[in-house]
């Protein structure tokens, strides 16, 4: 698989500064992005990355619509293939990613960017109850339709930023394999492969340094069960903007991340757990624990039970992502 750049003969961006972009976080800390903002945005944080190269990050995605079928030897084999099914089928919705340095601080007056990409109700596949949730957060899909980002534009812009096959950038996820899953489709402009140790390689190249929050929590004292907001409570941290947004998600995600490291690892993470993804094969343990799709799971709280296409519904399987 080799990084390129496709474009879309659907992107047209607009001019005359008569648009005015939509916000969606409800947080002066959180930026959004749409079509007419995304190169200017990736400037900036091209320009902040060597201060705060520490990248933490979250993704929005239409749910889980399909279900790996054969005989899987481990769960982490089931986990992959069903990550893989579905991020080859559905589209992602929006990515959030917060920059913090060293001690966890983030910069002034913005530290997080959500991007939101083109996706159409009408014509993009789905989970009917993953949109249901998302449109309950604040998510206007009018606007993604029209003026959401083309991810081909998205990943040659994503390519040059500095965020990409940088040792010197660290980033920081919550159970995040769908996560990366999405984020390295975009950014290689293929269909994840077959295999999941030709994933992990390619991974491994695309984000040389992560530390996967879910799987940080082993070495803890701390109930790996948890979700996201649930460490947060443990944690004693306020969240930022809106709930089940990929920016309000990432920058809680930054916080979680450092105070855990203070509270547990004296200030470092174990050099062990960098680069592994909670469920994947790598994590060893992941054979022991119910963290698979399918397998008594729910997203963000809830169970997708049918799939849309336009107006087409379809059955459609869980995942647990807490």
């Amino acid at each position: 698989m080799t990084l390129k750049y496709n474009p879309s003969n659907n992107y047209t961006p607009r001019s005359g500064g008569a648009f005015i972009l939509p916000s969606l976080s409800r947080s002066p800390m959180i930026r959004d992005v749409w079509a007419d903002n995304l190169e200017e945005e990736f400037a900036t944080i091209r320009s902040l990355l060597k201060d705060y190269p520490y990248v933490a990050m979250d993704t929005e995605f239409p749910g889980v619509v399909a279900k790996p079928v054969g005989n899987f030897k481990t769960t982490h084999e089931f986990y992959y293939q069903s990550l893989r099914c579905n991020v080859n089928l559905l589209k992602l919705i929006q990515l959030g990613i917060t920059l913090l340095n060293e001690k966890g601080e983030v910069p002034e007056h913005c530290s997080t960017w959500q991007f939101n990409f083109r996706f159409s109700l009408s014509n993009d596949v789905y989970a009917h109850d993953s949109i249901k949730l998302l449109t309950e957060g604040g998510i206007d899909f009018n606007y993604f339709s029209t003026y959401g980002i083309n991810v081909e534009h998205f990943a040659a812009l994503l390519i040059g930023s500095g965020l990409l096959l940088n040792p010197d950038v660290t980033w920081l996820a919550f159970h995040s394999g769908f996560d990366f899953g999405y984020l390295t489709r975009a950014a290689c402009s293929e269909d994840l492969p077959e295999k999941e140790e030709d994933f992990l390689q390619i991974f491994h190249g695309l984000f040389p340094s992560v530390y996967d929050i879910k799987y940080l929590l082993r070495s803890t004292e701390r109930s790996y069960s948890f979700g996201l907001d649930a460490l947060a409570d443990a944690l004693k941290l306020r969240r930022f903007g809106t709930a089940h947004q990929a920016g309000s998600d990432s920058l809680l995600t930054g916080h979680c991340y450092f105070k855990l490291l203070r509270e547990n690892f004296g200030g470092n993470p174990p050099v062990a757990h960098n680069g592994v993804l909670y469920a994947l094969r790598e994590d060893s343990a992941s054979a022991a624990t119910p963290a698979t799709p399918g397998m008594n799971g729910n997203l963000h709280g809830f169970t997708p039970a049918n799939m849309s296409y336009g107006a087409q519904s379809f059955p459609s399987a869980p995942l647990q992502r807490g």
